[in-house]
């Protein structure tokens, strides 16, 4: 429920952009609504009600999140008409998301699972018709499906495998373990971050502090990429053969972290 100053207006917003009407309540002069329900799909229902106030803040005290099936094409379909906080984008999370806001200042979320949740998903859970919905999608680029053609062969799961070889994958470059051993160690930044680099079984681990470790595959002989991180990648500061630090860039921002 969310208290608006005017729910006939709100009403009408949110029909505009897509929700349908479920159920209004005359207020005691008859002109204005006092409560109201209206429904995105079948299973998200947002309620309104009086003696709301609108707000020029950046963030409000409630947000909307809803799932939906096609963040793109609702994008395209609303973007002339409203005003948008962020243009559709993956988040680390794992999810493709929108952001916009209505007429009284309140953020709106439409949410769906992103293509690499969805091929990366699929690969973990050996589901090859996930792996088949991320590629045919043609959003994957060819780094994300050389990661995941890595990881589908370390679970020697022959049929992903093709697939995703047909779609264009290659092997990763192979990174020596002497080389990865040099990575090992404790990497710390600004404002107390951290992140342990540890070698397991042949391969590269990163575990920020208080976090669970990420896998991590090669791009280049000093370029990885987490797994569990979309558009992330983690990159060695070597100088004269001595590993100083590292950088992880992850959606045009740079955490730059010195090795300890």
């Amino acid at each position: 429920m969310i208290h608006v100053p005017d729910v006939r207006a709100t009403v009408a917003w949110y029909e505009k952009i897509g929700f349908s009407v479920k159920a209004t309540y005359a207020d005691e002069t008859g002109d204005n609504f006092s409560f109201a329900i209206v429904s995105f799909g079948d299973a998200t229902e947002v309620m309104f009600n009086t003696d709301g106030e609108t707000s020029d803040s950046r963030r409000r005290e409630v947000d909307l999140y809803v799932y939906t099936d096609n963040v793109d094409e609702l994008y395209e379909r609303l973007k002339d008409s409203v005003d948008v906080v962020e243009k559709p984008h993956d988040t680390f999370y794992g999810m493709h998301e929108l952001i916009i806001r209505d007429l009284n200042r309140f953020w709106i979320t439409f949410g769906e699972e992103s293509v690499f949740a969805i091929l990366m998903g699929g690969v973990y859970e050996s589901d090859e018709e996930r792996v088949k919905r991320a590629v045919d999608s043609g959003r994957v680029d060819g780094e994300t499906l050389n990661v995941a053609l890595a990881f589908a062969t370390s679970q020697a799961n022959k049929s992903i495998i093709r697939l995703l070889t047909d779609a264009g994958a290659h092997p990763p470059p192979q990174v020596d373990l002497q080389t990865l051993e040099s990575y090992a160690g404790v990497y710390k930044g600004e404002h107390g971050i951290s992140a342990e680099i540890t070698v397991k079984d042949g391969r590269l681990f990163a575990t920020p502090a208080g976090e669970q470790p990420m896998s991590l595959w090669p791009l280049d002989q000093v370029t990885f990429r987490p797994v569990a991180m979309a558009g992330a990648k983690l990159v060695f500061n070597v100088e004269n053969d001595q590993v100083k630090g590292l950088s992880l860039i992850h959606d045009g921002h740079r955490i730059d972290l010195i090795r300890g």
